[in-house]
């Protein structure tokens, strides 16, 4: 049986299945139930018979993981996995399937092979999961992939997985009837990976194992893209948030068809430029990074959460990557004693908004500046806030304070119009440069911030550091280092605000001085006894 009747068979068998999934989903589900993730057993069902076709015979490790990486995403599709398990889990197969081939020859011995194989695995099963995420965006892109290394010789089992997710396909197109959900996406992932390796071995050398790494770009990209982006804001990397590559170009205007149609565009470029790589042409290695660099670049800037801050340069290799994390890691955590009508004073362009709206039944951004932010609901002072007595129940002020000629007035402003049991959340730095000059008139200790609030009548919780020495260090010294962000220069400084403030990172987690830390939080709540002397 000729490869391309094989991949026509398959593709009609993946076709017919997944129909039957679908009408099985509709007899057994409820009218209301999401979209069904049986797509994924289809999948699988189709490879299975596109395999028995097939005139030579796989590696077992390459069927038993199959399989056992199928198994183990329908379980977390009927019952959702911690991740830390799930992880477990796949390299636990992964494992086993590498033990038994197929398996890197990079070293030569069976053991590095083996655990290098197998973390392989599992990066591609989960990159590929996450790749999962809009209709027909993985299938098409698995499609492509398994195409692309088909070519690069991985066998014809590649262009039989290529045939069965084109009948998948059919189904998953925007608005998808069906998904294939983790049981399909850990499936293609580590087939995927398995192909690598196969043409990994089959052309050797270096060449071997960088071709068949951009013929997967795409998966690879979104993985690790996103995984940065979330590090960069403090973020868990394995909780799901909405900043994936399609997402962005749906922000950017793309309707969801032309966003997934872009991205197969940009995986068939890869399966192109993987090729001529692989035949010995590393110039092709050079317009993998131009377009790694060029999207990467255009992708971060793109305003997510429509706060004016996501899209700024605040990636990992931004002067102020650290801060913004620290920040938004600080909010995050204090999120639960948000309710009610929330007053954020100085609340510039809402950067936080995303973190509480859901939380609050009124969010109000208040600034003093008209014409220099947008999102402000209000205009007015914090000296003399534009709100009836105990009006709010909660106030957030954040890097404001220092500007305020009058903090203690500030303060007993935002008690005021706290209705009692309310809680002020604020943050003001201890060791800054001097910033919106010459408007810039203090620093605070957390004894200082805890007798303005004490005087205001307020009951102090909680005086922290947002983070400690190591971290006021380095991300000062990157505003330093910005000076020299120019011209030729501009690639060398923003590595260094990435090494640097990593390093920071690391170090500050290693040995925390507080005493030195660049901002304070204040956490007080307004006494519900206070009302009787209102």
């Amino acid at each position: 049986m000729t490869p391309v009747i094989l991949f026509g068979i398959t593709a009609i068998l993946s076709a017919l299945f997944t129909a039957v999934a679908r009408l099985m989903a509709r007899c057994f589900g409820t009218p209301d139930a999401p979209v069904s993730t049986l797509g994924g057993t289809a999948l699988l069902t189709a490879l299975f018979f596109g395999f028995y076709f097939l005139p030579q015979s796989l590696p077992l490790g390459l069927i038993i993981g199959a399989i056992g990486m199928a198994f183990i995403g329908i379980l977390d599709d009927w019952n959702p996995f911690v991740p830390l398990h799930k992880f477990a889990l796949t390299l636990a197969v992964a494992g086993i399937a590498a033990g038994l081939g197929p398996r890197f020859h990079l070293t030569n011995i069976y053991w590095i092979d083996a655990a290098l194989t197998a973390l392989w695995m599992v990066w591609m099963c989960h990159a590929f999961n996450v790749l999962d995420m809009e209709d027909g965006l993985s299938a098409g892109s698995g499609i492509i992939a398994s195409l692309s290394l088909w070519v690069m010789t991985a066998g014809d089992w590649a262009l039989v997985t290529a045939g069965a997710l084109l009948g998948y396909l059919l189904h998953n197109l925007h608005p998808a009837r069906i998904l294939m959900g983790d049981a399909g996406s850990l499936l293609i992932g580590f087939l995927l990976s398995s192909m690598a390796v196969i043409v990994s071995n089959h052309i050797g050398g270096l060449t071997g194992a960088i071709a068949p790494l951009i013929a997967l770009g795409l998966p690879i990209f979104e993985a690790v893209f996103i995984s940065a982006i979330r590090f960069a804001k403090g973020r868990s990397i394995v909780r799901a948030s909405r900043d994936h590559v399609a997402q962005r170009l749906a922000q950017w205007g793309l309707p969801v068809r032309a966003a997934v149609a872009l991205m197969w565009l940009t995986g068939a470029v890869l399966g192109v430029l993987g090729f001529t790589f692989a035949l010995g042409y590393w110039i092709s290695f050079v317009g993998v990074a131009c377009l790694a660099i060029g999207v990467w670049k255009g992708l971060s800037r793109v305003d997510m959460e429509g706060d004016g801050c996501d899209g700024r340069p605040v990636g990992l290799f931004g002067k102020n990557w650290l801060i913004h994390r620290a920040m938004r890691q600080t909010m995050d955590e204090v999120k639960e004693m948000v309710n009610g009508k929330l007053l954020d004073a100085g609340c510039g362009n809402k950067p936080y908004a995303s973190i509480f709206g859901a939380r609050v039944q009124q969010y109000i951004g208040l600034e003093k500046g008209r014409t220099r932010y947008e999102r402000a609901d209000v205009w007015g002072d914090v000296l003399a806030l534009p709100f009836r007595d105990q009006t709010c129940d909660t106030v957030l002020c954040n890097q404001v304070l220092e500007h305020v000629p009058q903090p203690q007035a500030a303060i007993d402003e935002m008690a005021r119009v706290l209705r009692p049991g309310g809680y002020l959340i604020l943050t003001a730095p201890h060791i800054w440069g001097l910033h919106e000059v010459p408007h810039d008139y203090f620093r605070f200790t957390p004894y200082g911030l805890r007798h303005l609030a004490e005087k205001s009548g307020l009951t102090v919780h909680t005086t922290r550091a947002l983070a400690g020495f190591w971290v006021t260090a380095g991300t000062r010294f990157c505003y330093y280092l910005a000076r020299f962000e120019r011209g030729p220069l501009i690639p060398f400084a923003r590595i260094g605000f990435f090494v640097i403030q990593l390093g920071a990172l690391f170090f500050d987690r290693l040995h925390r001085v507080e005493s030195e830390a660049w901002n304070f939080l204040l956490i007080a709540q307004k006494r519900a006894e206070d009302l009787s002397h209102e």
